[in-house]
C-alpha cells in the first residue's frame, strides 16, 4: 500500500516554497487549504515526531481527518475515539477541536496546524499551542479563511516583520471589483481549477462585503471600525533630534500591564510628525524606566502624557523625582472616547505623520467600537486577545501636542475630565485645559 497525496497546484507549491518557521495563510474559499497542510503534515509524520492539527469544533477537525484518511488510510493506523493517525515510522498526528483550548494541552508538538484560524479562540494559540514548539523548535501554520480583523489578521499583518514567519493572501480565482464590476485579474497563487464564471455567480448573488471575505480572503474592517485614512498618515522619515532643534517635542506613554506592552510615541508638535517610538514587555520596571529616560533625553522631550492607571501611577512618580516632565492621565469610561476620537480625526485629517510599522498599524486597523445598548454610549478597545497599548500611547502623545505650550507640569496625576483634583483645578486656572 501507498500514501497517495493530492498533487498540488501551482499556487500551493509556491507557498510550499517560500514557507518559514510560522506561517499565516489567508486564503478565498475552495482554495485547499486543508489539502495543503494535509500533505505536509503527513510528509512531516513520515520523518517521525508528534503533531496537532486544531480547527475551531469537533466536525472541522473530522473533515481533515477523513482527508488525511483518504491519503494514508493503507499505511497509518487511524484510531477515531481517540482522533490520531499513527505511521510506521512512530510518528504521530493529533487531531484536537479548539472550542477548548485546553483539548490540546499537555501534547508534544514538533508541528501545529490551526484550521480555520480566523474561529480560533486566541488563547489557543498563545496559551497553549505555541508553547508546545518552545522545547522542539516545531513549526506552525495558521490557515482560514478570513473573519475580520482579530488576533489572526493581528499575526498575518505583523508576520512579515519577523525573519521567521511568513503569511500570504491568495484569492480562490484572481479579480478584483471595478466600479461594482467583477473583473478577470489572474493572481500566480491562485486555484486553476475553478473557472471563473463560478465566482461570477457568486458575485451577483453574494453582498460585496462577504465576497470580499469569503472569495477574495480580504480582512474586513468591522462595522465598528474606529480609525480611517491610517496609511495616507504612515508616511513620517527617518529623523534625528538634530533636525527637531529648538522645537516641541512631547510624547505619550502606556504602561504594560501583565502581558501587555509599555509602548511610548514621541512627537514633535512643530512638524507634526511622529519622531520615534518604543515597544517592550517583560522587563523589570526598574529597566523599563531606564530605557525610557534614556530616549527622552536623546530627545529632549518637554511634555510627557502618562497612563496613570494601576501601576502607572507609582512609576510616573518614580519619573517625576528624575525630574522628568510627566502629567498622569486617568484613563476612564469618561476621559477614554475623547482622547481615542480626537486621534481618529487626526488620521481622518491626515493632520500628522506616524512611522510605519507592522505591529503599531495593525492594532490601529483592529481597534474596535461598541456601543452599549443599555446607555447608548461609546467604548473603545482592541479585540479579543490583541493589545492596544500603542494606540493608548500615540493617543496620549496626539493629545499633549495640542495643548497650550506654557502647560505646567503638576507633581499630581490630573484626570481632564469628571472630577479634578487640586493641581488639576491649578493647572485650569493657568489656562491650560485639554481639548475636549
Amino acid at each position: 500500500m501507498k500514501i497517495k497525496l493530492p498533487f498540488p497546484h501551482a499556487g500551493q507549491r509556491a507557498v510550499r516554497e517560500q514557507a518559514k518557521r510560522h506561517n499565516w495563510l489567508s486564503a478565498g474559499r475552495r482554495w485547499r487549504k486543508t489539502t495543503l497542510l494535509t500533505a505536509i503534515t503527513v510528509e512531516a509524520t513520515l520523518r517521525g515526531g508528534e503533531y496537532v492539527w486544531g480547527a475551531p469544533t469537533f466536525d472541522q477537525v473530522r473533515i481533515a481527518f477523513r482527508e488525511a484518511k483518504r491519503a494514508a488510510g493503507g499505511v497509518a493506523v487511524f484510531n477515531q475515539s481517540q482522533m490520531t493517525m499513527t505511521l510506521p515510522t512512530g510518528g504521530q498526528v493529533f487531531y484536537r477541536s479548539l472550542d477548548d483550548p485546553d483539548n490540546a494541552r499537555g501534547l508534544t508538538a514538533n508541528g501545529i496546524v490551526m484550521d480555520e484560524c480566523g474561529d480560533i479562540r486566541p488563547e489557543a494559540w498563545y496559551e497553549v499551542l505555541r508553547p508546545m514548539l518552545i522545547d522542539t523548535g516545531g513549526w506552525s501554520w495558521g490557515i482560514g479563511t478570513p473573519k475580520g480583523r482579530n488576533w489572526f489578521f493581528f499575526e498575518h499583518a505583523t508576520a512579515l516583520s519577523r525573519s521567521d514567519s511568513a503569511a500570504w493572501q491568495v484569492p480562490t480565482v484572481g479579480c478584483e471589483i471595478v466600479d461594482g464590476q467583477l473583473v478577470r485579474k489572474p493572481h500566480p497563487m491562485e486555484n486553476p481549477n475553478i473557472p471563473f464564471d463560478e465566482i461570477a455567480n457568486l458575485y451577483a448573488t453574494m453582498p460585496e462585503r462577504t465576497f470580499r471575505q469569503e472569495i477574495l480572503a480580504e480582512f474586513i474592517e468591522g462595522e465598528g471600525v474606529v480609525f480611517r485614512n491610517i496609511y495616507a498618515c504612515m508616511k513620517a522619515e527617518p529623523t534625528a533630534p538634530e533636525s527637531h532643534e529648538g522645537h516641541i517635542i512631547i510624547a505619550g506613554l502606556d504602561w504594560g500591564k501583565q502581558n501587555d506592552f509599555t509602548c511610548t510615541s514621541i512627537g514633535c508638535a512643530t512638524c507634526k510628525v511622529e519622531v520615534a517610538r518604543d515597544r517592550f514587555n517583560r522587563i523589570d520596571y526598574v529597566f523599563q524606566r531606564d530605557r525610557l529616560k534614556e530616549l527622552y533625553r536623546r530627545w529632549r522631550v518637554g511634555k510627557i502624557l502618562a497612563e496613570s492607571n494601576s501601576i502607572g501611577e507609582p512609576n510616573l512618580e518614580m519619573l517625576q523625582r528624575d525630574n522628568f516632565p510627566v502629567i498622569g492621565f486617568q484613563t476612564t469610561a469618561s476621559s477614554k472616547p475623547p482622547l481615542i476620537e480626537n486621534f481618529a480625526l487626526a488620521l481622518e485629517r491626515v493632520e500628522w505623520q506616524f512611522q510605519p510599522d507592522p505591529a503599531w498599524t495593525a492594532e490601529l486597523e483592529a481597534f474596535e467600537r461598541k456601543i452599549s445598548p443599555a446607555t447608548g454610549r461609546s467604548t473603545y478597545s482592541a479585540p479579543q486577545g490583541m493589545h492596544d497599548d500603542t494606540v493608548i500611547a500615540r493617543s496620549l502623545m496626539l493629545w499633549q501636542a495640542q495643548q497650550p505650550s506654557t502647560m505646567q507640569v503638576v507633581p499630581q496625576s490630573v484626570s481632564i475630565f469628571g472630577n479634578r483634583d487640586r493641581a488639576s483645578k491649578e493647572l485650569e486656572r493657568g489656562g491650560s485645559r485639554g481639548r475636549r
